[in-house]
Protein backbone atom coordinates (compact mmCIF):
# COMPACT_ATOMS: atom_id res chain seq x y z
CA UNK A 1 0.00 0.00 0.00
CA UNK A 2 2.75 2.17 0.54
CA UNK A 3 6.50 2.77 0.82
CA UNK A 4 9.36 4.35 3.49
CA UNK A 5 8.78 8.04 3.10
CA UNK A 6 11.11 9.64 0.78
CA UNK A 7 11.51 12.64 3.15
CA UNK A 8 13.85 10.48 5.79
CA UNK A 9 17.30 10.76 4.93
CA UNK A 10 19.39 7.62 3.65
CA UNK A 11 20.94 7.64 6.74
CA UNK A 12 17.80 8.30 8.62
CA UNK A 13 18.70 11.71 10.04
CA UNK A 14 16.28 13.29 10.41
CA UNK A 15 16.00 17.57 9.30
CA UNK A 16 13.48 20.64 10.44
CA UNK A 17 11.02 19.02 8.41
CA UNK A 18 8.52 20.79 9.69
CA UNK A 19 9.14 24.26 8.56
CA UNK A 20 10.52 23.18 5.23
CA UNK A 21 8.59 23.50 2.14
CA UNK A 22 8.45 19.96 0.50
CA UNK A 23 7.85 21.84 -2.32
CA UNK A 24 5.08 20.50 -5.04
CA UNK A 25 1.63 18.84 -4.25
CA UNK A 26 2.85 17.70 -1.05
CA UNK A 27 4.37 21.11 0.17
CA UNK A 28 0.80 22.93 -0.79
CA UNK A 29 -1.01 20.09 1.41
CA UNK A 30 1.82 20.54 4.16
CA UNK A 31 1.18 24.62 4.40
CA UNK A 32 -2.50 23.68 4.24
CA UNK A 33 -1.94 21.85 7.69
CA UNK A 34 0.55 23.90 9.06
CA UNK A 35 -2.14 26.71 9.25
CA UNK A 36 -4.77 24.54 10.51
CA UNK A 37 -2.25 23.56 13.32
CA UNK A 38 -0.88 27.07 14.54
CA UNK A 39 -4.58 27.79 15.16
CA UNK A 40 -5.56 24.79 17.14
CA UNK A 41 -2.95 26.29 20.45
CA UNK A 42 -0.27 24.22 22.31
CA UNK A 43 0.48 20.78 21.38
CA UNK A 44 0.63 19.67 24.90
CA UNK A 45 -3.02 19.55 25.66
CA UNK A 46 -4.12 17.80 22.11
CA UNK A 47 -4.90 14.78 21.02
CA UNK A 48 -4.44 15.39 17.09
CA UNK A 49 -7.12 12.13 15.78
CA UNK A 50 -6.46 11.52 11.76
CA UNK A 51 -9.25 10.08 10.53
CA UNK A 52 -7.03 7.48 7.99
CA UNK A 53 -9.30 5.84 5.31
CA UNK A 54 -6.41 5.08 3.04
CA UNK A 55 -7.84 7.07 0.21
CA UNK A 56 -5.62 9.77 -1.42
CA UNK A 57 -7.33 12.64 0.52
CA UNK A 58 -6.41 11.00 3.82
CA UNK A 59 -2.78 9.51 3.20
CA UNK A 60 -1.65 13.06 1.43
CA UNK A 61 -2.88 14.51 5.33
CA UNK A 62 -0.81 11.84 6.79
CA UNK A 63 2.67 12.68 4.97
CA UNK A 64 1.99 16.34 5.82
CA UNK A 65 1.11 15.31 9.53
CA UNK A 66 4.65 13.56 9.24
CA UNK A 67 6.51 16.47 8.65
CA UNK A 68 4.26 18.96 10.28
CA UNK A 69 3.18 17.37 13.63
CA UNK A 70 5.75 14.78 14.32
CA UNK A 71 8.95 16.13 13.20
CA UNK A 72 8.41 19.42 15.09
CA UNK A 73 10.41 20.76 18.13
CA UNK A 74 6.99 20.38 20.29
CA UNK A 75 5.75 17.03 18.43
CA UNK A 76 2.01 16.42 18.04
CA UNK A 77 0.39 13.72 20.01
CA UNK A 78 -1.36 12.09 16.91
CA UNK A 79 -3.56 9.21 16.53
CA UNK A 80 -4.39 7.70 13.54
CA UNK A 81 -8.39 5.92 13.25
CA UNK A 82 -9.44 3.78 10.64
CA UNK A 83 -12.98 3.08 10.43
CA UNK A 84 -13.85 -0.21 8.68
CA UNK A 85 -17.40 -0.57 7.88
CA UNK A 86 -18.12 -3.75 6.75
CA UNK A 87 -19.69 -3.19 3.48
CA UNK A 88 -17.58 -5.56 1.55
CA UNK A 89 -15.60 -8.54 2.12
CA UNK A 90 -11.99 -6.73 1.36
CA UNK A 91 -12.89 -3.57 3.52
CA UNK A 92 -11.11 -6.26 6.68
CA UNK A 93 -8.45 -5.88 5.17
CA UNK A 94 -7.71 -3.42 3.55
CA UNK A 95 -8.37 -0.86 6.87
CA UNK A 96 -5.68 -3.33 8.68
CA UNK A 97 -3.34 -2.14 5.27
CA UNK A 98 -4.23 1.35 6.45
CA UNK A 99 -2.97 0.82 9.72
CA UNK A 100 -0.04 -0.94 8.36
CA UNK A 101 0.79 2.21 5.78
CA UNK A 102 0.71 4.48 9.29
CA UNK A 103 2.85 3.13 11.02
CA UNK A 104 5.50 2.47 7.81
CA UNK A 105 5.04 6.17 7.56
CA UNK A 106 6.23 6.96 11.36
CA UNK A 107 2.74 7.14 13.42
CA UNK A 108 2.93 5.03 16.45
CA UNK A 109 -0.56 4.84 17.06
CA UNK A 110 -3.25 3.24 14.39
CA UNK A 111 -6.48 1.49 15.27
CA UNK A 112 -9.34 0.32 13.20
CA UNK A 113 -12.99 0.51 14.49
CA UNK A 114 -15.62 -1.42 14.02
CA UNK A 115 -19.27 -1.53 14.23
CA UNK A 116 -22.34 -2.17 12.21
CA UNK A 117 -24.44 0.65 10.56
CA UNK A 118 -28.22 0.71 12.01
CA UNK A 119 -31.29 0.01 9.38
CA UNK A 120 -32.62 3.62 10.13
CA UNK A 121 -34.16 5.74 7.38
CA UNK A 122 -31.19 7.93 6.73
CA UNK A 123 -30.04 5.41 4.23
CA UNK A 124 -26.57 3.92 3.68
CA UNK A 125 -24.44 6.43 3.11
CA UNK A 126 -26.20 8.32 6.09
CA UNK A 127 -26.66 5.27 8.33
CA UNK A 128 -22.39 4.72 7.57
CA UNK A 129 -21.90 8.57 8.21
CA UNK A 130 -23.44 8.33 11.94
CA UNK A 131 -21.77 5.02 12.68
CA UNK A 132 -18.58 6.54 11.55
CA UNK A 133 -18.86 9.68 13.15
CA UNK A 134 -20.07 8.10 16.94
CA UNK A 135 -16.88 5.36 16.51
CA UNK A 136 -14.42 8.55 15.97
CA UNK A 137 -15.72 10.31 18.20
CA UNK A 138 -15.80 8.06 21.26
CA UNK A 139 -12.13 6.82 20.26
CA UNK A 140 -11.19 10.02 19.93
CA UNK A 141 -12.33 10.73 23.73
CA UNK A 142 -11.19 8.17 24.79
CA UNK A 143 -7.61 8.25 23.55
CA UNK A 144 -7.27 11.98 24.97
CA UNK A 145 -8.22 11.17 28.26
CA UNK A 146 -5.91 8.35 28.99
CA UNK A 147 -3.28 10.28 27.77
CA UNK A 148 -4.18 13.13 29.81
CA UNK A 149 -5.44 15.61 27.17
CA UNK A 150 -7.91 18.36 27.79
CA UNK A 151 -8.43 18.48 23.81
CA UNK A 152 -9.16 16.44 20.77
CA UNK A 153 -9.09 16.88 17.42
CA UNK A 154 -10.44 14.98 14.78
CA UNK A 155 -8.81 15.81 11.12
CA UNK A 156 -10.75 14.80 8.53
CA UNK A 157 -9.16 14.98 4.33
CA UNK A 158 -12.11 16.83 3.06
CA UNK A 159 -11.30 18.59 -0.13
CA UNK A 160 -12.47 21.59 -1.99
CA UNK A 161 -14.17 18.69 -4.19
CA UNK A 162 -16.37 17.12 -1.70
CA UNK A 163 -16.89 20.45 -0.64
CA UNK A 164 -18.81 21.59 -3.99
CA UNK A 165 -20.24 17.85 -4.05
CA UNK A 166 -22.20 18.36 -0.52
CA UNK A 167 -23.50 21.87 -1.79
CA UNK A 168 -25.15 20.46 -4.76
CA UNK A 169 -26.61 17.72 -2.24
CA UNK A 170 -28.17 19.73 0.15
CA UNK A 171 -29.18 22.08 -2.64
CA UNK A 172 -30.83 19.36 -4.33
CA UNK A 173 -32.79 18.62 -1.02
CA UNK A 174 -34.49 21.98 -1.06
CA UNK A 175 -32.31 23.09 2.41
CA UNK A 176 -31.31 26.30 3.96
CA UNK A 177 -28.91 28.34 4.03
CA UNK A 178 -27.55 26.85 7.47
CA UNK A 179 -27.20 23.12 5.20
CA UNK A 180 -26.32 25.17 1.82
CA UNK A 181 -23.00 26.39 4.51
CA UNK A 182 -21.97 22.39 4.17
CA UNK A 183 -18.61 21.65 5.75
CA UNK A 184 -16.91 23.82 8.10
CA UNK A 185 -13.17 24.13 8.60
CA UNK A 186 -13.89 23.66 12.08
CA UNK A 187 -16.62 22.41 14.54
CA UNK A 188 -17.23 21.58 18.08
CA UNK A 189 -18.14 17.79 18.18
CA UNK A 190 -20.77 16.04 20.43
CA UNK A 191 -18.45 13.50 22.06
CA UNK A 192 -20.87 10.74 21.94
CA UNK A 193 -22.17 11.17 18.30
CA UNK A 194 -19.53 12.97 16.40
CA UNK A 195 -22.41 15.54 15.23
CA UNK A 196 -21.87 19.42 15.10
CA UNK A 197 -22.65 21.10 18.14
CA UNK A 198 -23.95 23.91 16.43
CA UNK A 199 -26.99 21.88 15.39
CA UNK A 200 -27.77 20.86 19.01
CA UNK A 201 -30.46 22.17 21.42
CA UNK A 202 -28.17 24.42 23.66
CA UNK A 203 -24.53 24.35 22.85
CA UNK A 204 -23.26 25.62 25.81
CA UNK A 205 -24.64 22.94 27.99
CA UNK A 206 -23.37 20.16 25.75
CA UNK A 207 -20.00 21.67 25.82
CA UNK A 208 -19.97 22.03 29.62
CA UNK A 209 -20.86 18.10 30.25
CA UNK A 210 -17.91 16.85 28.23
CA UNK A 211 -14.63 15.46 29.62
CA UNK A 212 -12.84 16.42 26.54
CA UNK A 213 -13.28 19.60 24.00
CA UNK A 214 -13.72 17.56 21.01
CA UNK A 215 -13.26 19.30 17.80
CA UNK A 216 -12.96 18.17 14.18
CA UNK A 217 -10.58 20.68 11.62
CA UNK A 218 -10.94 20.12 8.08
CA UNK A 219 -7.53 21.34 6.76
CA UNK A 220 -7.77 20.34 2.89
CA UNK A 221 -11.68 22.45 2.38
CA UNK A 222 -9.25 24.49 -0.29
CA UNK A 223 -7.50 21.68 -1.70
CA UNK A 224 -8.47 20.11 -4.82
CA UNK A 225 -8.84 16.00 -5.01
CA UNK A 226 -6.14 16.63 -8.02
CA UNK A 227 -3.60 18.07 -5.54
CA UNK A 228 -3.98 15.02 -3.17
CA UNK A 229 -3.84 12.33 -5.63
CA UNK A 230 -0.31 13.82 -6.97
CA UNK A 231 1.00 14.64 -3.30
CA UNK A 232 0.76 10.67 -2.70
CA UNK A 233 2.77 10.00 -6.06
CA UNK A 234 5.21 12.85 -4.53
CA UNK A 235 5.08 11.05 -1.19
CA UNK A 236 5.55 7.10 -3.11
CA UNK A 237 2.53 6.44 -1.36
CA UNK A 238 -0.47 4.14 -3.03
CA UNK A 239 -3.85 4.68 -2.18
CA UNK A 240 -6.87 2.74 -1.75
CA UNK A 241 -9.52 2.76 -4.52
CA UNK A 242 -12.64 1.80 -3.34
CA UNK A 243 -15.74 0.93 -5.38
CA UNK A 244 -17.81 2.18 -2.59
CA UNK A 245 -17.55 5.47 -4.00
CA UNK A 246 -18.38 4.97 -7.80
CA UNK A 247 -21.79 4.55 -9.13
CA UNK A 248 -21.11 1.41 -10.25
CA UNK A 249 -19.70 0.53 -6.71
CA UNK A 250 -21.15 -2.33 -4.35
CA UNK A 251 -23.42 -0.63 -2.39
CA UNK A 252 -26.74 0.87 -3.93
CA UNK A 253 -29.33 2.95 -2.27
CA UNK A 254 -32.69 1.40 -0.92
CA UNK A 255 -34.28 1.54 -4.46
CA UNK A 256 -31.32 -0.19 -6.18
CA UNK A 257 -30.25 3.42 -7.22
CA UNK A 258 -26.47 4.67 -7.24
CA UNK A 259 -25.51 6.50 -3.97
CA UNK A 260 -26.17 10.29 -4.64
CA UNK A 261 -22.52 11.63 -4.12
CA UNK A 262 -21.10 9.23 -6.43
CA UNK A 263 -24.14 10.68 -9.13
CA UNK A 264 -22.72 13.72 -8.77
CA UNK A 265 -19.26 13.05 -8.42
CA UNK A 266 -19.39 11.03 -12.08
CA UNK A 267 -22.70 12.66 -13.68
CA UNK A 268 -23.32 16.08 -12.28
CA UNK A 269 -19.73 17.83 -11.76
CA UNK A 270 -18.62 16.39 -15.89
CA UNK A 271 -22.37 17.35 -16.85
CA UNK A 272 -22.26 20.85 -15.71
CA UNK A 273 -18.44 21.83 -16.25
CA UNK A 274 -19.58 20.36 -19.85
CA UNK A 275 -22.93 22.89 -20.01
CA UNK A 276 -20.90 26.30 -17.97
CA UNK A 277 -17.60 25.39 -20.19
CA UNK A 278 -15.63 25.66 -16.84
CA UNK A 279 -15.13 23.80 -13.82
CA UNK A 280 -18.07 24.59 -10.91
CA UNK A 281 -16.54 23.26 -8.01
CA UNK A 282 -14.49 26.67 -6.81
CA UNK A 283 -18.03 28.34 -7.15
CA UNK A 284 -19.52 26.15 -5.44
CA UNK A 285 -17.06 25.81 -2.61
CA UNK A 286 -16.82 30.16 -2.60
CA UNK A 287 -21.07 29.94 -1.82
CA UNK A 288 -20.89 27.33 0.98
CA UNK A 289 -18.34 29.54 2.56
CA UNK A 290 -20.32 32.66 2.06
CA UNK A 291 -23.41 30.80 3.23
CA UNK A 292 -21.03 30.13 6.80
CA UNK A 293 -20.53 33.61 7.11
CA UNK A 294 -23.76 34.56 6.49
CA UNK A 295 -25.65 31.86 8.90
CA UNK A 296 -22.49 32.48 11.32
CA UNK A 297 -24.13 36.40 11.77
CA UNK A 298 -27.63 35.92 11.66
CA UNK A 299 -27.14 32.81 14.57
CA UNK A 300 -25.11 34.95 16.89
CA UNK A 301 -28.04 37.85 16.14
CA UNK A 302 -30.81 34.98 16.68
CA UNK A 303 -29.42 33.75 19.79
CA UNK A 304 -29.38 37.59 21.60
CA UNK A 305 -32.73 37.90 20.69
CA UNK A 306 -33.64 34.56 21.95
CA UNK A 307 -32.31 35.12 25.17
CA UNK A 308 -33.98 38.74 25.44
CA UNK A 309 -37.58 37.09 24.41
CA UNK A 310 -37.21 34.10 26.69
CA UNK A 311 -40.15 34.31 29.20
CA UNK A 312 -38.38 32.98 31.89
CA UNK A 313 -34.68 32.19 32.96
CA UNK A 314 -33.86 28.14 32.01
CA UNK A 315 -32.21 27.33 35.47
CA UNK A 316 -32.14 23.96 35.07
CA UNK A 317 -33.66 23.23 32.20
CA UNK A 318 -33.97 19.57 30.63
CA UNK A 319 -34.75 18.93 26.50
CA UNK A 320 -38.37 18.72 26.39
CA UNK A 321 -39.15 21.21 29.18
CA UNK A 322 -41.83 24.11 27.63
CA UNK A 323 -40.63 27.34 26.46
CA UNK A 324 -42.60 30.53 26.08
CA UNK A 325 -41.35 33.53 23.97
CA UNK A 326 -42.27 37.18 24.85
CA UNK A 327 -44.05 38.56 21.40
CA UNK A 328 -43.07 42.05 23.09
CA UNK A 329 -40.54 42.68 26.07
CA UNK A 330 -40.65 46.15 27.72
CA UNK A 331 -38.19 46.47 30.66
CA UNK A 332 -37.26 50.08 31.79
CA UNK A 333 -35.07 51.07 28.62
CA UNK A 334 -34.91 47.46 27.22
CA UNK A 335 -37.20 46.85 24.37
CA UNK A 336 -37.67 43.70 22.12
CA UNK A 337 -40.62 43.28 19.46
CA UNK A 338 -40.36 40.29 17.87
CA UNK A 339 -42.22 41.43 14.88
CA UNK A 340 -39.41 44.15 14.21
CA UNK A 341 -36.80 41.06 13.18
CA UNK A 342 -36.43 39.60 9.64
CA UNK A 343 -38.05 35.97 8.37
CA UNK A 344 -34.55 35.00 8.87
CA UNK A 345 -34.05 35.99 12.26
CA UNK A 346 -36.61 34.32 13.16
CA UNK A 347 -36.50 31.38 11.86
CA UNK A 348 -33.52 30.77 13.86
CA UNK A 349 -35.18 31.48 17.25
CA UNK A 350 -38.02 29.63 16.48
CA UNK A 351 -35.71 26.88 15.74
CA UNK A 352 -33.56 27.36 19.36
CA UNK A 353 -36.89 27.22 20.97
CA UNK A 354 -38.65 24.41 19.22
CA UNK A 355 -35.17 21.92 19.84
CA UNK A 356 -35.26 23.08 23.75
CA UNK A 357 -38.84 22.26 23.71
CA UNK A 358 -38.36 18.38 22.44
CA UNK A 359 -38.83 19.09 18.83
CA UNK A 360 -37.56 16.07 16.89
CA UNK A 361 -34.73 17.46 15.20
CA UNK A 362 -34.45 14.99 12.61
CA UNK A 363 -38.17 16.24 11.08
CA UNK A 364 -37.95 19.66 11.83
CA UNK A 365 -37.81 21.71 7.84
CA UNK A 366 -37.83 25.19 7.11
CA UNK A 367 -41.89 24.61 6.40
CA UNK A 368 -42.66 24.40 10.24
CA UNK A 369 -40.44 26.91 10.89
CA UNK A 370 -41.86 29.35 8.66
CA UNK A 371 -45.36 28.27 10.02
CA UNK A 372 -44.35 29.30 13.43
CA UNK A 373 -42.96 32.60 12.28
CA UNK A 374 -46.53 33.12 10.27
CA UNK A 375 -48.09 33.31 14.09
CA UNK A 376 -45.83 36.20 14.92
CA UNK A 377 -46.07 38.09 11.55
CA UNK A 378 -49.71 36.75 10.34
CA UNK A 379 -51.41 35.91 13.37
CA UNK A 380 -55.17 35.91 13.12
CA UNK A 381 -56.40 33.44 15.15
CA UNK A 382 -54.73 30.67 13.67
CA UNK A 383 -52.90 27.82 15.71
CA UNK A 384 -51.86 25.33 17.45
CA UNK A 385 -49.20 24.59 15.15
CA UNK A 386 -48.13 20.67 15.16
CA UNK A 387 -44.72 20.21 14.72
CA UNK A 388 -42.60 17.13 14.70
CA UNK A 389 -42.51 16.21 18.84
CA UNK A 390 -44.24 19.61 20.19
CA UNK A 391 -46.82 22.16 19.76
CA UNK A 392 -46.77 25.56 19.23
CA UNK A 393 -49.74 28.15 20.58
CA UNK A 394 -50.08 31.77 20.72
CA UNK A 395 -51.42 33.04 23.67
CA UNK A 396 -51.50 35.97 25.58
CA UNK A 397 -48.52 37.96 23.89
CA UNK A 398 -46.66 34.81 24.23
CA UNK A 399 -45.61 31.85 21.89
CA UNK A 400 -45.68 29.08 23.71
CA UNK A 401 -43.73 25.50 22.89
CA UNK A 402 -44.49 22.20 24.58
CA UNK A 403 -44.17 18.57 23.84
CA UNK A 404 -46.68 16.31 22.81
CA UNK A 405 -47.95 14.45 25.52
CA UNK A 406 -47.72 11.10 23.41
CA UNK A 407 -43.76 11.53 22.36
CA UNK A 408 -41.72 9.51 25.22
CA UNK A 409 -38.05 10.49 25.73
CA UNK A 410 -36.11 8.45 23.47
CA UNK A 411 -38.10 9.81 20.62
CA UNK A 412 -36.11 13.18 20.99
CA UNK A 413 -33.49 12.85 18.65
CA UNK A 414 -30.49 15.09 18.82
CA UNK A 415 -28.58 15.96 15.36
Amino acid sequence: MSSLPPFVSPEGAETRLWERDAGGALGEIQLAVRRVLQSLGSPDSTLLCLALSGGSDSLSLAAALIRVALRHPRPWAVSCLTVDHGWRPESATESQAAVQCAHELGFTAATVLRGESGGGTNGPEGEARLLRWGLLARAAVAEAKAQGKDHAVILTGHTLDDQAETVLLRLARGSSLRSISAMREFESLDCQTGLPLRFAWREEDSRADAVVDLRLARPLLGIRRSCTQAACEQAGLVAVNDPSNRMEGPVKTASGQPLPRAAIRERVMPALAAALGQDPAPALARLAGQAAADDTILEMLAGEVFWEVLSDEPGDWEPGDGVKLDLTVIEGYKSCDLIRYSAPVLRRVVRRASLLAGARVDSLTEAHLRGVVDLIYDWHGQGPLALPGITVTRRDGFLEFARHRDVSEREILWD
